[in-house]
């Protein structure tokens, strides 16, 4: 076994600092600071947070020893110049140079810092360079990639509102709001919401249609005109031989130009949506002057000199007010039995010269009609009923086929010398002056009294004798017999009141035949021969009661 000595040895008593004597001793304050006392000035300790001006009479505690110094793991604050002479690293890069504004370089690299200034002069520098990068706001710029605005657009002075506002707005919900758009070649959409007024000037047509392209006059003097797609798949729906016509206006640009354009289809490629036309003769045309066609017309179909199935087309002109429909149509210029269907304002056509037609009114003409219910009006608005004449009236109809009358149409038939109208439908009473259901429109209506004698009317004293049979006309008909017994009525008027009181009192139920006799004469008969009986007749018509009167003198 290696035996082993142990040394010791004692280490004096020395103090970590000078000014920390041997014999002192240490006081805490009430501030938290701490004094050093004895063997010489006490002394105060500079803990780690302490923010009191640093002197020679401190000394710092351990921790705010390592205070002192930048830390590689924690947050540090330097407020003096550090010097890194050899460069720092940001993140593991190396960055070793600061480049000035006047700093002169070869080569600029990734170890290299710009200062503000110098950052702006390399823009001046290298603005050729920038510009194929970065789109410009000073000037007028453009790329060809695809540019994303993700928040929207606004271009000009713009203020959101579809009444008041301005500009163009886009945002990012995909509305766009501005003023107009035009656009050259066609509109796509799933719903359109309009204003509720749509105006619309000059002619309208509804035809077979499409827009000139381009126009090539080729050697033959036929034109090649390519006609533009409105979408993909599009291809035109003119056929060989169709007439077709093309209007121009500029009046507007001041140049005069107005005039029709019309061809006639000679070939159709469908393929590459073009057709082949030719030019009519002036004097095969209106106005005896045809034009070519020009590039962006838009031509109409609107007849085929061959085709039978293509001679008809509907337009609707505001400068002629009115809608039509023509049919038959060979040639450009018409003929009046072209006209099939006319709604508003008639042409002076020779069919309606002898028609009493005011062509400053509205009116429809057309071939043919098939109506279920036709209601005419008077100039005033009220309704015109129709007459349906169905000749001489018949018991038989009247059960078998009976008689009508509605708003629209009434019947009418011809009876004892004048015509009736049905007030009733499916009436059976027979047409006469006092029937309900029947109304006298033609004929002698007048109600007359007269009388016939079975033996004369001039008698002599004590030879009296004779009946009075009152006869009641209703223009030529005897109604005499619709009459109640009760409804006639006698009365004498002699000039003696009393004895021609006691008379009509006598004769009150006489009924319509009156019998006089030497008895029914007056007293003074025989010497004034003055004596009137006056017969009435009571009419009852169901609505009321008219009385009829005439008078015969003995």
């Amino acid at each position: 076994m290696r035996k082993v000595a142990i040394i010791s040895s004692t280490a004096p008593a020395k103090p970590r600092s000078e000014k920390y004597p041997v014999g002192a001793s240490v006081t805490r304050t009430g501030g938290g600071s701490t004094v050093i006392q004895g063997g010489g000035e006490g002394v105060d300790i500079v803990k780690k947070d302490d923010i009191k001006s640093l002197t020679d009479k401190n000394v710092m505690s351990s921790l705010r020893a390592l205070k002192e110094f930048i830390s590689k793991v924690d947050d540090s604050e330097v407020s003096a110049i550090v010097d890194f002479l050899k460069g720092i690293k940001i993140d593991g890069n190396l960055i070793n140079r600061l480049l000035l504004q006047n700093t002169a370089t070869g080569e600029v690299k990734d170890t290299d810092v710009m200062s503000a200034l110098r950052v702006l002069a390399e823009i001046a520098t290298n603005n050729e360079e920038l510009k194929k990068i970065f789109l410009r706001k000073d000037k007028t710029d453009s790329t060809n990639y695809l540019l994303r605005l993700l928040g929207g657009l606004e271009v000009g002075e713009a203020i959101d509102s579809l009444i008041a506002g301005k500009g163009i707005i886009a945002d990012d919900k995909g509305r766009i709001q501005a003023d107009r758009m035009e656009l050259r070649s066609s509109l796509t959409v799933l719903e359109l919401i309009f204003n509720r007024l749509s105006a619309m000037e000059s002619d309208y047509s509804f035809s077979e249609s499409g827009t000139i392209e381009s126009v090539e006059l080729l050697e033959d003097g036929t034109y090649r005109l390519p006609l533009r797609k409105r979408w993909e798949n599009d291809f035109t729906a003119l056929d060989e031989n169709d007439v077709v016509y093309g209007v121009v206006n500029n009046l507007a640009s001041g140049t005069g130009d107005y005039y029709t354009s019309w061809l006639r289809v000679l070939h159709v490629n469908t393929v590459s949506n073009t057709i082949i036309a030719v030019m009519y003769p002036d004097d095969e045309v209106p106005g005896g002057k045809n034009y070519p066609p020009e590039p962006l017309m838009i031509l109409s179909h609107r007849g085929n000199p061959v085709n039978e199935d293509r001679q008809a087309y509907w337009y609707l002109s505001t400068r002629e007010k009115c809608i039509c429909m023509l049919d038959g149509v060979t040639k450009p210029i018409l003929e009046e039995n072209n006209y099939a269907i006319i709604i508003g304002k008639l042409k002076q056509l020779s069919l309606f010269d002898n028609l009493p037609i005011n062509y400053r009114h509205s009116y429809i003409y057309c071939r043919g009609i098939a109506i279920q219910d036709l209601l005419r009006l008077g100039y005033q608005g009220t309704p015109v009923r129709s007459e349906n004449n169905r000749g001489p009236w018949s018991a038989s109809d009247a059960v078998n086929d009976p008689y009508q009358s509605t708003q629209e149409v009434f019947d009418a038939v011809y009876h004892v010398g004048c015509k009736w109208m049905c007030l009733v439908t499916g009436t059976t009473q027979e047409p006469k002056w006092n029937a309900t259901d029947w109304a006298m429109i033609e004929g002698n209506s007048e109600l007359s009294l007269v009388f016939s004698s079975n033996n004369g009317y001039n008698f002599f004293a004590g030879k009296v004798d004779a009946e009075f049979t009152p006869i009641l006309y209703w223009g030529y008909n005897d109604i005499s017999l619709d009459v109640s017994p009760g409804d006639w009525s006698w009365t004498r008027d002699s000039g003696q009141v009393t004895e021609d009181n006691a008379w009509s009192v006598a004769h009150a139920n006489n009924g319509r035949v009156l019998h006089l006799t030497n008895e029914d004469m007056p007293s003074n008969w025989g010497a004034t021969r003055k004596v009137k009986f006056t017969c009435t007749a009571y009419l009852r018509d169901g609505a009321g009661s008219i009385d009829i009167q005439n008078y015969i003198n003995v």
